[in-house]
């Protein structure tokens, strides 16, 4: 089967653009549990309070950050100005934004840690019994690999990286209310897999995107962050996260 991501112009892969009118109505029914991470990574930066967010999307882990401890100061990054402008609706001048490439992330200031949740980098969890893998929203080996450069590069000495877990993906649908469902379909090639979101009503599609997303093996991840001087904490309690350490 011809991978349907291919008929898509380059600018229109890899953002929430398509999609960022229904964003919040997948993820706040069931997508993520928001409860269970924003407490998860509470426990993670806490006492650090310098934060920033690697796909801050629409502000909900933000938001639910910031209701835990208001001391926060995070800087949210995202690539997706749509998804950006809902973020600032919802939260207005209690976080920062910067709307930027993560691969030419360039900030004034450093950071006492930096998470991600569902944008940007997180590691697929395929059951206790195997290992993680790395899922990079940037689908080119080098461009991730500078990505996490540039990451760490805005940590101080001593500064956290979480990076969430998540089941791996697979095709299925759901129904959202009487009349939107959302269904995803999985195209994988190699170490690559792109993904199909599409949300439809009765009336037919009303929302589509498609995502294109790098896979490797956590020996591999651990060996890139070992090259840019961070060392693996490993998982947290709760298995939501797995964090390094930049030394």
């Amino acid at each position: 089967m011809n991978n349907p991501s291919d008929k898509k112009d380059a600018q229109d892969l890899n953002t929430y653009e398509g999609i960022a009118e229904f964003y919040d109505e997948l993820m706040t029914k069931g997508y993520y549990n928001y409860d269970e991470i924003s407490r998860a990574l509470h426990e993670i930066m806490s006492p650090k309070t310098q934060l920033m967010e690697l796909g801050v999307g629409t502000g909900l882990v933000a938001e639910l950050l910031l209701e835990h401890n208001s001391d926060y100061s995070i800087t949210g990054i995202d690539n997706t100005e749509k998804m950006m402008s809902q973020a600032k609706e919802r939260l207005g001048n209690r976080i920062n934004y910067e709307l930027q490439d993560i691969t030419k992330l360039d900030l004034e200031n450093k950071f006492e840690a930096a998470f991600s949740v569902g944008g940007c980098w997180y590691f697929i969890d395929n059951g206790k019994d195997h290992d993680l893998e790395l899922c990079s929203h940037i689908d080119d080996l080098e461009a991730s690999k500078e990505g996490l450069r540039r990451v760490v590069d805005h940590l101080e000495s001593g500064g956290v990286l979480a990076l969430a877990l998540q089941a791996a993906h697979t095709n299925y649908s759901k129904k959202l209310d009487e009349e939107l469902t959302y269904s995803q379909e999985i195209f994988k090639e190699g170490e690559i897999f792109t993904k199909r979101y599409l949300f439809t009503k009765p009336s037919g599609v009303v929302a589509e995107q498609f995502y294109r997303y790098l896979v490797l093996p956590s020996e591999t991840a651990h060996s890139f962050f070992d090259e840019l001087g961070c060392d693996p904490v490993g998982l947290n309690p709760t298995r939501h996260f797995f964090v390094y350490k930049k030394r």
